[in-house]
């Protein structure tokens, strides 16, 4: 896909990045998790810096690794990792509210990574209890699906989410697949199987739909893949290195405008690339 932009390096200071693993975009402002300096960063979507808050600590808007990012009405959603809780932010970065704690019961987490929000529900992936929890806006528990396995339905390492058109689909990452479930959490379909070749993933992670297309991060293979909404491969981009367009460990994707914003976590930077189709100028003939 057309490279556009780019921007970050390795560093602590502002605009620069230690694991850059979340983004997302609400309201022209990209939104990046850092996940070895424990915060969050704000840039306006050509990258310049605008705020921050956070920092390493179990309080109140401190964080623990900082994993998924997401915004949904004025307020952001994080997902506060090894501190195994979700907590809520305005705009600004005002702490709102939090819920959570370590454990495998209703509303428990062990080591959450990735959150969403779609019609007024909170979708959590809970990775090391191998299950989808759903919350309403408030942090109050509502349902969950899945076990360890590999069977339809259930997961090993699951990762980050993306709801669209009523169903909710989930990368998993040590199944080296796609799985696509219902609001309710009924299985519907699945691709993907281990590999470097076209439709196969060695640890698939971020992944984001747009226009009826599918965007599959796949960290370890250093590139992201393109589907239809069955599955079906369309095109790929990226590979290992520090270049425009390549990757070193990519996570986190956010589909926006005509645009993807990709968290390029090994080399510190958030890139931004078109997903408009490429257009070709008709030929003319001479007469």
């Amino acid at each position: 896909m057309p490279f556009l932009r780019k921007w970050g390096s390795y560093g602590s200071g502002d605009g620069e990045f230690e694991g850059p693993i979340g983004v997302t975009v609400y309201e022209n402002e990209v939104f990046v998790s850092d996940y070895y300096t424990p915060r969050i960063q704000v840039f306006d979507l050509a990258g310049t810096f605008k705020r921050k808050w956070g920092e390493y600590g179990s309080g109140d808007g401190q964080f623990d690794f900082p994993l998924g990012v997401s915004a949904y009405l004025n307020e952001i959603f994080v997902v506060d990792s090894l501190n195994n809780r979700i907590q809520v932010f305005d705009l600004a970065g005002t702490f709102k509210r939090k819920w959570g704690e370590y454990g495998s019961g209703d509303g428990q987490f062990a080591y959450p990574s990735e959150i969403s929000i779609y019609k007024n529900e909170v979708i959590v992936v809970d990775v090391t209890n191998y299950r989808i929890q759903v919350f309403s806006l408030a942090g109050t528990f509502k349902r969950k699906w899945g076990s360890y396995g590999s069977a339809d339905g259930q997961f090993n390492s699951p990762h980050m989410i993306s709801p669209y058109q009523e169903e909710i689909l989930v990368t998993d990452a040590y199944n080296y697949r796609i799985q696509v479930f219902s609001l309710a959490g009924t299985f519907k379909r699945k691709w993907g199987t281990h590999g470097t070749a076209n439709g196969q993933f060695l640890y698939p992670v971020g992944i984001s739909v747009y226009q009826d297309k599918v965007y599959v991060v796949d960290i370890t293979a250093h590139r992201i893949q393109v589907f239809d909404l069955n599955g079906t491969f369309k095109k790929k981009w990226g590979e290992y290195g520090s270049g425009d367009g390549d990757f070193n460990q990519p996570y986190g994707i956010s589909t926006y405008k005509g645009n993807a914003y990709v968290a390029d976590s090994g080399n510190n930077r958030i890139q931004v690339f078109s997903l408009a189709a490429p257009q070709h100028l008709p030929i003319m003939g001479i007469g």
